[in-house]
């Protein structure tokens, strides 16, 4: 799935979930398999999202933060799911 990102900053851009790697991560940090955080995703839980677009942010070198948490205070705004066929998620900012 691909989330676009937008910051207190004004920055917008586009992460993908489709990484094996980060669905891994977040079952070490949250103790999560991944259907267990797809779910709590669904159901709308901002930890788990948050966390989810942190890690992605920081794997493509959007921000420099180190802890969700700071990223969640400092730099996240808002996100919305964007369809892997939309135009906007070919671009890294849109």
């Amino acid at each position: 799935m691909n989330f676009e990102v937008k910051t207190k900053q004004g920055k917008n851009y586009i992460v993908s979930d489709d990484s094996v790697w980060i669905w891994i991560e977040l079952e070490r940090d949250m103790g999560l398999t991944m259907q267990q955080a797809a779910e709590k995703m669904a159901a709308g839980s901002l930890d788990v999202l948050t966390n989810m677009l942190f890690k992605l942010s920081s794997k493509a070198g959007h921000t420099e933060l180190k802890t969700q948490k700071a990223w969640v205070e400092h730099e996240f705004e808002s996100f919305d799911v964007v369809d892997d066929d939309d135009p906007k998620a070919d671009k890294p900012e849109a």
